[in-house]
């Protein structure tokens, strides 16, 4: 019985800590991803993910607050809604929406010259990924 009990509670030890949230990535992986953030969506979300990029200012919409998407889900960081909404693997509710779909046009202002053949690396959007989860509030 006693045998038992441990192997019920090791068991219940190892389930719960998959469901808490992993630690924010290394700081390495974080300003890779604040590099990209800067090239990519800062000009729109601004230089801090608030949403008031100079780009905005010409766009129909707001671009979205990126630091509070945590808060607004419950303190969990969306990271899976985010990567497929970025990658345009969600339907947006405006078709017109000026954001772009990553998987189609890459990261061009990262590989200007078309490095990586223009493509979303995905070590760079997981980084990028980092990055958005580190700034959140």
């Amino acid at each position: 019985m006693r045998h038992r009990l441990t192997a019920i509670a090791g068991l219940s030890c190892i389930l719960l800590s998959a469901c808490t949230e992993g630690s924010v990535a290394d700081s390495e992986t974080v300003s890779e991803g604040q590099r990209i953030y800067a090239k990519e969506c800062a000009a729109c979300h601004g230089a801090r993910g608030e949403g008031a990029g100079p780009a905005s200012l010409s766009l129909a919409v707001v671009p979205p607050d990126l630091v509070y998407l945590k808060q607004r889900n419950d303190g969990y960081f969306p990271r899976e809604f985010v990567s497929r909404f970025v990658m345009g693997r969600l339907e947006k509710d405006d078709p017109a929406s000026p954001m772009p779909d990553f998987s189609a046009v890459g990261l061009r202002h990262v590989y200007p010259d078309g490095g990586a053949d223009g493509e979303v690396l995905e070590t760079d959007f997981a980084n990028l990924l980092d990055y958005l989860e580190a700034i959140q509030r």
